[in-house]
């Protein structure tokens, strides 16, 4: 995992250098900045060939295997281990309040949601706030710079795609597992993160699709507005608030 490790580095000084370069020019007017357009949407045709060979049917398959209540514990459990992530950027936004948040939640869960497995802190009212290193550069006034189209991975803007390579870089199990070369804990997590994902949007997807001119335009403007809800610690952050 040395290589992977090494090469998210290299990827994150790329998106860097690029994220430099365009982040003055943000939306303009209202809409959403896409000068690439032409390979983003390419791009997305790609990714919905993908979506229709691998990733819809495995994810039917998993929610005819898993029962509900089992996929939510998944969730939970993936949601649970990013909890220093979420931390690091709490911190570096100066929210101390959210930190002690994503702190409470963790150790609640940890210890009485069984490693996290049952979300025993909304019990309580303590609230998820997820944060990742897109958000905090938007609150450091870093501007989001052109929308991206990611292959398998979707969509992104400059700023933001840059933050994902950056959280992965300092998340503490990936560290662990990359340098204790636990290649079957990555494949199994990254696996696990795909499906509970696609499990989250794949009836807003296919509702989208069927009720939109332009399904590349609609994607873009949900993605869109999830990331400013995010940004701006609206309770507008769940992708069922756009359905």
């Amino acid at each position: 995992m040395n290589f992977l490790k090494k090469t998210c580095l290299s990827l994150a000084l790329v998106s860097s250098l690029s994220l430099g370069a365009c982040a003055s020019n943000d939306q303009q007017f209202g809409e959403v900045y896409d000068p690439l357009e032409p390979y983003n949407r390419a791009v997305f045709s790609f990714n919905e060939g993908v979506d229709y060979v691998l990733l819809d049917p495995l994810t039917e398959a998993y929610r005819f295997i898993v029962p509900d209540v089992f996929r939510l514990a998944i969730s939970n459990f993936l949601t649970n281990i990013k909890a220093p992530v979420y931390l690091a950027n709490e911190l570096l936004q100066g929210d101390l309040h959210g930190a002690g948040i994503v702190t409470q939640r963790f150790v609640f869960n940890t210890f009485t949601g069984f490693g996290g497995l049952v979300d025993t802190a909304s019990w309580e009212g303590i609230t998820y706030e997820p944060e990742d290193f897109g958000q905090t550069l938007a609150v450091w006034g870093v501007g989001s710079g052109p929308y991206m189209v990611w292959p398998i991975l979707g969509p992104a803007t400059t700023r933001d795609g840059f933050g994902f390579l950056v959280d992965m870089a300092i998340d503490p199990v990936n560290w662990y597992m990359w340098n204790n070369d636990k290649d079957d804990l990555m494949i199994g997590r990254t696996a696990a993160t795909i499906l509970s994902t696609k499990d989250e949007i794949l009836d807003l997807q296919r509702d989208l699709k069927a009720s939109s001119l332009d399904y590349y335009a609609a994607t873009r403007s949900v993605w869109m507005q999830r990331r400013e809800a995010l940004i701006n610690d609206n309770t507008a952050g769940s992708y069922d608030d756009y359905e």
